[in-house]
């Protein structure tokens, strides 16, 4: 489905990117230390749905989860949890600490017959602009007395996880990372989602000329919704600074990106226009029928019609039921 106007733009910029498995397999060898990365088999991933319990019960969808073989034979299986956060989360250890039994729970379900299971990795993509603070570790977040031992502390469940901080990337060197032109243009726009318009500008001036290496035009256009719908600068500058480096294809799906984006725009405006009309025509015919009322049984003074003209409709049916039963205009107005 080719995206358009979202609420959560990151979250579909990256489903689309990291529902692409050449596009994991090129972020995994790239985030994951190197000696690690070398030994799984990344052309054999293959994604996993893992679900954690929410706010009042309610079950989520862990962000993105895969199953990668190790190289060579005999290997174990490694479930790697993908997280992409845009703040700082105090207790992600924990969260993650959820995510990673659920994995292994819908494994062992997979797998009745096994008798070991995989090793889990879970990784964190952060495009926060503050600087990441978080334990890194489970036990890091446990209310432990100082005198516990470090015998007693290895009977404790224990979890650490990667953290790949964009901002403390520089566009260059995620440029450099091996990666299909897709995962490259969703790591920079992550980077680069959350700064201010003068910051964003600069971006593209600098590194515009990576959105020509996208391949396919829905992947073109969701970077593109996703710059005009994430950025503080407007679809104009944009493309003033783009269009000057894009190739003919690319400026073609950036300028029809911004006409449609213009065009849902508008006629999000003309039906909030039609609505705003409506309820000024209820409430317009409330108060006519509530004067015709009113003055069915008493004189009405400019008081009285200035009253009616400020009151909202819901006010002046409640005025009016009193119309029938009232011995004066007080009766009618009592508060």
């Amino acid at each position: 489905m080719v995206p358009g106007m979202s609420r959560k733009p990151h979250d579909e910029l990256t489903q689309r990117a990291f529902s692409n498995l050449a596009v994991v397999g090129g972020y995994l060898s790239s985030a994951l230390p190197s000696e690690l990365a070398a030994r799984l088999d990344l052309a054999r991933l293959k994604p996993l749905k893992s679900r954690s319990a929410g706010p009042a019960g309610h079950e989520r969808v862990a962000d993105f989860v895969y199953e990668v073989p190790f190289a060579g034979k005999g290997s174990l299986l490694l479930c790697v949890l993908l997280e992409h956060q845009s703040g700082v989360d105090p207790l992600m250890a924990a969260r993650l600490y959820v995510y990673t039994a659920r994995a292994l729970e819908t494994w062992c379900r997979a797998h009745p017959r096994e008798r070991r299971v995989p090793a889990v990795l879970p990784l964190v993509l952060y495009n926060g602009r503050a600087p990441w603070t978080a334990k890194r570790s489970l036990q890091g977040l446990n209310q432990l007395p100082p005198s516990l031992t470090a015998e007693d502390r290895a009977f404790l469940p224990q979890l650490r996880y990667g953290l790949d901080d964009l901002r403390r990337h520089t566009d260059l060197a995620l440029r450099r990372r091996p990666l299909p032109p897709l995962g490259t243009v969703t790591l920079l726009l992550l980077r680069h989602g959350r700064d201010s318009r003068l910051e964003f500008l600069a971006f593209l001036r600098r590194h515009g000329d990576a959105f020509n290496a996208l391949e396919d035009r829905d992947d073109w256009y969701t970077a593109i919704c996703y710059i005009y719908t994430t950025s503080e600068a407007s679809s104009e500058e944009v493309l003033e600074i783009l269009e000057p480096q894009l190739e003919a294809r690319a400026r073609e799906v950036a300028v029809t990106a911004a006409e449609q984006l213009h065009e849902q725009g508008r006629k999000k405006g003309r039906e909030e226009g039609r609505e705003e009309g409506r309820e000024e025509g209820r409430e317009e015919g409330a108060r006519q029928f509530f004067v015709r009322l009113v003055s069915s049984r008493f004189a009405v003074t400019p008081e009285v019609e200035r009253r009616v003209e400020q009151a909202d409709t819901a006010q002046l049916l409640a005025w009016a039921e009193r119309v029938l039963g009232a011995t004066s205009l007080d009766d009618v107005f009592v508060e």
